[in-house]
């Protein structure tokens, strides 16, 4: 028993942001069938349609895709109800009525994206129109019924196990700088090798993370905005995550072939402890941002003036004369990155430490 009540508890915890939302999702259900009996809503099955499409994983997320959905069925309705006014009540007036109106609402979606919905709800209002049914009624009610589901979902987010934007962020950019720390070490582990740097599939995944991250913060700003929650992460966060990012991608590519031998004893060594020393700072920044405390820099700047002395070493030394134009392009732009890569890492702990010690965010130097 004590086994199975651990391995509950266990799943419980694991899984605890999946069940609170399908709690949220299923309560929210039941409450949009509620109303829409109760107002005697001819087609509020539409409500409940809309609470489970726009209900997302945070407040933010919700409510943007509850305007969106809103948005989009205001257009469609007024455009879909003009040409059930004003088509012959036959099918080949019924086709040409849908034709018109999904290439007018497809274009205004294209347009603009927050009306994807339009083409959806237009084709709706011509095909389910009721016979005889008075037009401005039928458009009326298919507002009332999608706005009906979007304060619902909205109203279940706020209240139902609340599911803060800022949460998400945090959680997002932690996976974000696990997979920068796991591209980092194997950077690494290339120069200690003095082997080629075989192309990771990480950088697919790290772009769609990234990309995860804007769209939390979009939401987090979104529910500020509407005083639903606050929270205070800097918009430097992302910008410097994909600036990382980039620098990651550059020495990658100076890596795919190993270093010159004539330099690779005395700079990989050097280069490779750099790169470890930053993901190690790339963990602490993870755990910092994920707890609200400042971040630990270590030996982090120890490393990197080691690196540098090591570099201006061999150039002052005349072993890199010996090498082709290419190959020292390549050394250069491997210390011009790692440069650029200790400044951004530098930076992104110093955006952390704002948010442990509530500075407000400043403008990031570029």
């Amino acid at each position: 028993m004590s086994s199975i009540a651990a391995r509950t508890r266990e799943f419980l915890t694991r899984r605890a942001s999946e069940l609170r939302q399908t709690v949220r999702v299923t309560i929210a259900v039941g409450a949009a069938y509620a109303a829409y009996k109760s107002l005697g809503l001819q087609q509020g099955y539409w409500a409940v349609f809309t609470v489970i499409i726009v209900m997302q994983g945070s407040i933010g997320g919700t409510l943007g895709a509850a305007t969106e959905r809103m948005i989009g069925t205001l257009a469609g309705a007024v455009v879909g109800g003009l040409a059930a006014a004003f088509h012959s009540n036959t099918s080949l007036g019924i086709g040409i009525a849908l034709v018109l109106v999904t290439g007018a609402t497809v274009w205004g979606a294209a347009v603009r994206p927050q009306l994807r919905v339009a083409p959806v709800t237009a084709a709706i209002m011509l095909l389910t129109e009721p016979a005889g049914a008075p037009v401005e009624q039928f458009v009326l009610d298919r507002i009332i019924e999608i706005g009906l589901g979007g304060l619902i979902g909205v109203l279940a987010m706020v209240l139902i196990f609340p599911a803060r934007s800022h949460a998400v962020v945090v959680t997002r950019s932690v996976a974000v700088l696990t997979r920068i720390q796991k591209l980092l070490l194997s950077e690494a582990d290339a120069l200690e090798r003095g082997e080629a740097l075989v192309p990771s599939t990480e950088h697919p995944a790290l772009r769609q993370a990234l990309t995860a991250v804007e769209q939390a913060l979009k939401d987090a700003d979104r529910e500020r905005a509407s005083r639903l929650a606050d929270h205070r992460i800097p918009q430097a966060i992302p910008r410097t995550l994909w600036r990382v990012r980039n620098d990651l991608v550059a020495i990658g590519g100076v890596l795919r072939t190993p270093l010159p031998a004539q330099i690779a004893s005395t700079l990989a060594p050097a280069a490779a402890r750099l790169l470890r020393a930053h993901a190690e700072l790339t963990e602490r920044c993870a755990t910092a941002l994920n707890a609200v405390v400042i971040v630990s820099r270590n030996d982090v700047s120890a490393a990197h003036l080691a690196f540098t002395e090591t570099f201006t070493g061999l150039r002052q030394s005349g072993a890199m004369r010996a090498l082709d134009f290419n190959a020292v392009g390549r050394v250069f732009g491997l210390a011009f990155t790692l440069d650029g890569l200790h400044r951004d890492l530098t930076n992104l702990a110093d955006r952390i430490d704002e948010i442990a010690t509530g500075i407000p965010e400043r403008t990031p130097d570029f």
